[in-house]
């Protein structure tokens, strides 16, 4: 099925585009949320988080506390490498399993950190392993960086060098344009993000039309998101 790549800096306004384009009727899977429900529930993750980083990262009801291991991991990037190959391998098969499953117009799958895994890479030609996720396009959601910090601080009440942490170990938004297909900049009104998703719709509803493809068009070809 058709599958686009959601992307983003944090704070970048990634959930409401994906609420927008549900509301549509796309199917959504969500990388964060599968990342949440394997911290929560899985009882070997549970076991090598608390043997990596302690019992500090328990609440006082004996869950992850998702707040200090985000904080440990983007202050240090080598326990941040340790976490993405323990999770990417396990997210990545959901994904792919969820996108076999999936029933809507196409599929959007969020993806914040596409760009930035050192986990996984994006190709254009299919590999010979069956590791691999297929996907059609890449859509980028951007901001200001002023606005995302606003934005982090209010939703997520993170202090700044939480955020500057985060958005160090995340590529520059000119480097992540140049790497999308489409782009959507979500720096004024709800009005005008919904405008610019409904504009997207109707352009990917278009390329559902095998028709409308050639053999030497990107969109055609896609990605193959390779993981470990």
């Amino acid at each position: 099925m058709f599958t686009i790549a959601l992307t983003g800096g944090i704070a970048t306004g990634k959930s409401v585009v994906a609420r927008n384009f549900a509301d549509l009727g796309v199917s959504i899977i969500d990388a964060d949320q599968i990342s949440r429900e394997l911290v929560d529930n899985s009882p070997k993750i549970r076991n090598e988080l608390i043997a990596r980083f302690g019992t500090s990262i328990l609440k006082k009801n004996a869950t992850i506390d998702r707040d200090k291991l985000r904080e440990i991991i983007f202050a240090y990037p080598t326990d941040r490498e340790w976490l993405e190959g323990l999770l990417h391998p396990l997210i990545f098969r959901e994904i792919k399993s969820s996108i076999q499953k999936a029933t809507g117009l196409y599929n959007l799958v969020v993806i914040p950190l596409l760009f930035e895994s050192r986990t996984s890479k994006l190709l254009k030609k299919k590999p010979s392993s069956a590791s691999f996720i297929q996907l059609d396009r890449i859509l980028l959601v951007n901001a200001p960086r002023e606005l995302q910090i606003q934005r982090a601080r209010e939703r997520d009440l993170l202090e700044k060098n939480q955020i500057d942490a985060i958005l160090a170990a995340q590529i520059s938004p000119k480097e992540s344009i140049n790497k999308a297909d489409d782009v959507i900049y979500n720096d004024t009104s709800l009005l005008s993000l919904r405008n610019a998703i409904l504009a997207l719709h109707e352009k990917y509803l278009s390329l559902l039309t095998p028709s409308k493809f050639s053999l030497d068009d990107s969109t055609f070809l896609g990605y193959y998101l390779t993981f470990k």
